[in-house]
């Protein structure tokens, strides 16, 4: 069986940082109806990080940390892993960091794009892990394709490969191409 991991009571001015295994795997022995049933309602292997400060924390998981309590009669024959949980806990910052478009393609015959490409807003609030938020000057956007284009395209776009635990506000920007065709 698998548990996904819920890590909760973090402290509001802290962030995780780095990765964080997804589940905790185990082998048990009961009942085929109990097995589907915690198959079925995905019990989550709560761990709380109350009192947590910035740096590194490292808890060791035992079979009685695994959600079966309400299982009568059921028992874990083996926790498979990972047996050790490591976090890596950093100060939760915010930066305003302007965005890059990235226009991609071809428009259509005739059309061509008329100045630079607009995003609005032209900057994104970045929460997320101090150290990782200290090493960007830009965030940048899902690329935006122009391909077979005739008039000015309007899209949104996400924002590309920001580091893990951060988030940005808004979550999409409206991205503007301006594109005409071409005089004659």
């Amino acid at each position: 069986m698998s548990f996904p991991l819920q890590l909760t009571e973090l402290s509001d001015s802290l962030s995780l940082s780095g990765p964080v295994p997804a589940l905790v795997q185990a082998e048990l022995r009961g009942t085929g109806k109990q097995l589907i049933r915690l198959r079925m309602t995905e019990p989550r292997l709560r761990i709380s990080l109350a009192g947590v400060g910035t740096g590194r924390y490292e808890r060791s998981l035992s079979q009685e940390d695994l959600p079966i309590d309400n299982l009568e009669g059921m028992s874990v024959e083996r926790l498979v892993g990972p047996r050790v949980i490591d976090l890596s806990i950093d100060r939760k910052a915010q930066r305003r960091l302007p965005v890059k478009v990235h226009v991609e393609g071809t428009a259509a015959v005739g059309v061509h794009q008329v100045g630079a490409a607009r995003a609005n807003p032209d900057s994104l609030l970045v929460t997320g892990p101090w150290r990782a938020l200290s090493t960007l000057d830009s965030v940048s956007l899902n690329v935006v394709r122009i391909d077979g284009r005739r008039d000015t395209l309007r899209a949104q776009a996400a924002p590309e490969g920001l580091p893990d635990w951060c988030v940005s506000d808004p979550p999409v920007v409206l991205v503007t191409v301006p594109l005409a065709r071409t005089p004659r």
